[in-house]
């Protein structure tokens, strides 16, 4: 089910303060291990018993590719972007996506769990609302949800977004079922302490049980999860005619349906799985995220027709992340 597709940006929002940016030192052409000119000789002295027309003629070309090589480490110094994520403003310039949410760091995934819902008043609960009160209001009124949580790499907080999202709307009345998508680096099963089994692989797999048999339900919060299970399966078979069925009957049944992929850059196709929900929520680790890898999967998300919602920024805090 797809909404009317809004303008991607809806206004500022409230963010959250984040640390300004440091400088980063690019190293100089000789830091780095010697840069071009060790090549240039030796490819200079192996071509040293040719026609003295190719020598020169090649010779000219490597001193080209020298110097375009010294200007771009020059250029690149003197910009002194960092290539990371400091802050919700160089995020939306970048990404031309509003920033929805800045969630703070904490100590570990079971604090995060716990905190949701022994402090609904803290922070990290009041942005994970202000993430679906942007997602309700870009979506039609009283119709249901699918939203897709994705990330470039491992390591971003995109299961642990998914989770807390889930468990804190779950407590306070909406009816949300998370599905844990991620094939390759599942882990909503660790989060909540279940067995993954059974789970999605079974439900597509030739024989499947029946959803009462697979549906767990997280006791603290009522939030239903439907876990990775213990067989094996793909992007083709999340495209296929059985999960699409799928995803339309559970959808009927509940507010909002979370779907947590696995890190874009290690399963491509997984954008095209993005594609077929609604909405798609893309988490970035402030001052961990490469931004050309950030930038190279929203690409790819526009073209496999992933309607991107916004970026939550993770694990937003005052020291430097690795």
């Amino acid at each position: 089910m797809r909404a009317t597709t809004p303008s991607r940006r809806q206004g500022p929002l409230p963010r959250c303060p984040i640390q300004p940016p440091h400088q980063r030192t690019v190293p100089t052409p000789a830091a780095a291990g010697g840069g071009p000119w060790p090549l240039l000789l030796s490819g200079m002295a192996l071509l040293s018993g040719l026609g003295i027309g190719l020598w020169l003629g090649l010779a000219a070309g490597l001193l080209a590719g020298a110097a375009a090589w010294v200007a771009g480490s020059l250029l690149g110094r003197r910009r002194g972007e960092p290539r990371d994520f400091r802050d919700a403003d160089a995020v939306e310039a970048a990404t031309d996506l509003v920033v929805l949410a800045a969630l703070p760091e904490l100590p570990d995934g079971a604090h995060a769990m716990e905190q949701v819902l022994r402090d609904p008043a803290s922070m990290l609960a009041a942005d994970l609302r202000a993430v679906h009160a942007a997602l309700l209001s870009i979506h039609p009124a009283g119709h249901p949800l699918t939203v897709a949580i994705g990330s470039a790499e491992k390591g971003e907080g995109r299961s642990l977004l998914a989770a807390t999202l889930g468990r804190l709307l779950a407590s306070e009345g909406q009816r949300v079922l998370l599905i844990d998508a991620d094939w390759c680096r599942p882990g909503q099963h660790a989060l909540f302490a279940m067995s993954p089994a059974p789970g999605l692989a079974e439900l597509l797999s030739s024989h499947p049980p029946g959803l009462d048999e697979v549906i767990r339900t997280d006791p603290v919060s009522g939030l239903d999860l439907i876990l990775v299970g213990r067989g094996r399966f793909s992007a083709r078979a999340l495209l296929s005619a059985r999960m699409k069925a799928l995803l339309a009957d559970l959808s009927g049944g509940y507010d909002l349906l979370l779907l947590d992929l696995p890190p874009l850059l290690d399963a491509s196709d997984a954008t095209l799985v993005a594609g077929m929900m609604d909405r798609v929520l893309y988490a970035i680790r402030w001052r961990y995220t490469r931004r050309g890898r950030t930038l190279g999967t929203l690409t790819r998300l526009r073209k496999a027709r992933g309607r991107v919602a916004g970026i939550v920024l993770t694990r937003v805090g005052t020291a430097e992340a690795p």
